[in-house]
């Protein structure tokens, strides 16, 4: 479809996936509701290669469509954020892999957990995978997920790399450990291997993966650098996120009286100004993660992988310092919008929960990626590993 237009079809559910905040929140995860709206809408597969009927669209597209949708919901928006990254990472295994994945469907939801938190073992045929995942987000929602895993010495004492795996998720454990301060829709549970054999096409050594600088027929979007594009998808969601937050903010304060004076809260200085610098954090955010869009789509027109390190270290700096942005734009409105935000149904009070918790997603912990970019600026640019 040559005229599809991503943005439009994200504006276009937001009435829906808005009316299925709730239920997630109280269900903890994300409603069903909201990812049929999402698929059908097309939104699942802007990534998704176009030889299985995907859209195949630059990154801007899943980066702007993920801070439209959490304008109207938090874990809607996650989840979005979460499959794209992975339908971007899955997108880049060997044909077999990919044939299976995407047998059924251009809009299969692949979940998990790209953090190397369990662990593969070389055997016949393939790997031996084992491990406990936390934050596998979207888990009710998918057949396949992608996991991390770090290499052990196989029997003959020969090292494995690091590797990425798809599995069914048929073939692991589901375990509900999701009871949490904010994002409780995204239904980010626990998952368990206990020797799950994994067929080689579908492992993937991490470095050349993330990096792209793998061999094969994947397009020039497959061969962007997974943590960059990771972080401006999760920056995306957590600037929807605030900017429904500050929306929030001034159209109750609008009609706020001091319970105390009588008077208007919206005529009082300290609020006015509270809504200034805030509105000022967004907008500084929002050109970053413009700028990550700008930066990310000339990289696929150029198609010249790996994209150097002071690009990758500037694409994740812009993403982690727009994180903090709307971090601190939230705690700013927050601090005044009075005692009634500290109930759980208040909406401003679910997104400073929802903030909070989506800044700590490792990927943009603001003071591990600001040493990153200080080092890189100072030469000291040595064992940085993955970027």
């Amino acid at each position: 479809m040559t005229d599809y237009d991503p943005l439009a079809a994200a504006h276009s559910i937001l009435p829906r996936i808005a009316a299925a905040t709730d239920n997630s929140e109280l269900k903890r995860t994300v409603d069903d509701d909201a990812v049929k709206a999402m698929g059908q809408a097309g939104l699942a597969r802007l990534l998704t290669p176009k030889e299985y009927g995907g859209y195949e669209l630059p990154p801007s597209a899943q980066i702007r469509t993920c801070i439209i949708t959490a304008r109207a919901c938090s874990a809607a928006s996650w989840l979005h954020m979460v499959c794209g990254a992975h339908t971007f990472v899955v997108a880049r295994f060997p044909e077999q892999c990919r044939d299976e994945v995407f047998a059924d469907s251009p809009d299969v939801l692949i979940p998990g957990t790209l953090a190397p938190q369990g662990t593969v073992t070389r055997t016949d045929g393939g790997w031996r995978l084992n491990g406990r995942w936390q934050f596998g987000s979207g888990v009710d929602h998918g057949p396949w997920l992608l996991l991390g895993a770090i290499g052990e010495k196989d029997t003959d004492g020969k090292p494995s790399s690091p590797r990425h795996v798809v599995v069914p998720t048929a073939d692991i454990q589901i375990d509900d450990t999701w009871f949490t301060l904010g994002m409780r829709g995204s239904g980010s549970k626990d998952l368990v291997a206990e020797d799950v054999f994994v067929p080689s096409h579908r492992t993937m050594p991490t470095v050349a993966l993330f990096m792209g600088t793998f061999s094969g027929s994947a397009g020039p979007l497959y061969h962007l650098p997974v943590m960059g594009g990771l972080a401006s998808m999760l920056a995306g969601t957590v600037l929807g996120m605030a900017e429904a937050g500050l929306a929030q903010f001034v159209d109750a304060t609008r009609i706020r009286r001091d319970i105390y004076a009588g008077g208007s809260k919206a005529a009082k200085t300290g609020i006015q100004m509270r809504v200034a610098e805030a509105g000022g954090e967004l907008a500084s955010a929002h050109m970053l993660v413009e700028r990550n869009c700008d930066l990310l789509d000339a990289a696929v027109i150029a198609n010249e992988p790996p994209l150097d390190l002071t690009a990758r270290v500037q694409i994740r700096w812009n993403a982690a310092y727009a994180v903090e942005l709307c971090r601190r734009a939230t705690e700013r409105i927050f601090a005044a919008a009075g005692a009634h935000a500290i109930y759980d149904d208040h909406p401003l009070q679910r997104l400073h929960r929802d903030i909070n918790t989506a800044c700590h997603h490792a990927i943009v912990d603001f003071d591990g990626v600001a040493e990153l970019k200080g080092r890189v600026e100072l030469g000291l640019d040595e064992g940085l590993g993955l970027v």
